[in-house]
C-alpha cells in the first residue's frame, strides 16, 4: 500500500517536481497539494495523509503555523519540513513545533529523499543545517513567541496587507475580533503602524521579500 502524501509549497515547479519525486522513489502517492497556508490546512483535515511535505514561507498562513495546528489535529500524520528559507528565527520556531523531519532546499535530492524513507519509516530525520541552527539558538527567544497562534497569523496578514474584513473572513470570525487580535500584536510587540510590523514579519521570517 502507497503511502498518502500531501506537498505543500507555494511554487507549482516545486510541488511537481516532489509529486515526480515521490514517484520514483516508491511506495508513495502525492493525493493532494496546496500553495497557501489557509489551503494547507484545508486539504490535509480532508485527506487525512499519511505524510505532509511541508514549505515554511507560504502566502496568509506560513508553514510554522500550519504545522502547529495540524500536529495538533492529525495524530497519525508525519511531517516534514522542505524549505529553502535562511531565517533563522523562522528555522528554529518551526523545530520548535516538532515535525518529524526537516531538509533544506539546498540539501541534495538524495538527502531528501533519505528523509522520506526515515520519516515515513517512522525514524526523525534533521538535516545538519537545521540541527546547527537549534543548538546555536537553544538558549534564545524571539519576541514573537510572545504572540498567541492566532495573532502571529494576524500579524503575517497584516505585513501582506490584507483588511480586517479579509481576515475575518479567512478565520470566520468577526472583525471586532480581528481588531482586538491586532491591537494585542501591535501592544506585545511595541509597533503601532502597519509599515514596522510589516518589517518585522519580514526579519523574522513570517513573510518573504519580493525577489
Amino acid at each position: 500500500m502507497k503511502t498518502r502524501v500531501v506537498v505543500v509549497d507555494d511554487h507549482v515547479s516545486i510541488r511537481q517536481m516532489l509529486g515526480v519525486v515521490l514517484e520514483r522513489e516508491g511506495p508513495y502517492e502525492m493525493v493532494g497539494e496546496a500553495g497557501t497556508g489557509f489551503e494547507a490546512l484545508k486539504v490535509c483535515r480532508k485527506l487525512k495523509p499519511q505524510l505532509v511535505v511541508l514549505d515554511l514561507i507560504l502566502p496568509e498562513l506560513n508553514g510554522v503555523e500550519v504545522l502547529r495546528t495540524l500536529r495538533a489535529e492529525l495524530r497519525e500524520t508525519r511531517f516534514m519540513v522542505y524549505s529553502g528559507t535562511l531565517n533563522r528565527n523562522l528555522i528554529v520556531e518551526a523545530l520548535q513545533a516538532r515535525p518529524h523531519g526537516f531538509v533544506h532546499k539546498t540539501d541534495a535530492l538524495p538527502t531528501f529523499c533519505e528523509a522520506l524513507r526515515a520519516v515515513v519509516g517512522g525514524c526523525s530525520y534533521f538535516t545538519p543545517f537545521a540541527t546547527k541552527l537549534m543548538d546555536d539558538e537553544r538558549h534564545t527567544s524571539t519576541t514573537s513567541a510572545r504572540l498567541t497562534d492566532r495573532e502571529r497569523a494576524v500579524l503575517q496578514m497584516i505585513a501582506e496587507g490584507m483588511s480586517n474584513k479579509e481576515m475575518a473572513s479567512r478565520f470566520s470570525i468577526a472583525p471586532k475580533t480581528v481588531e482586538h487580535h491586532r491591537a494585542q500584536v501591535m501592544q506585545k510587540l511595541g509597533m503601532h503602524d502597519v509599515a514596522t510590523l510589516t518589517r518585522y514579519a519580514v526579519r523574522v521570517g513570517m513573510v518573504a521579500t519580493e525577489d
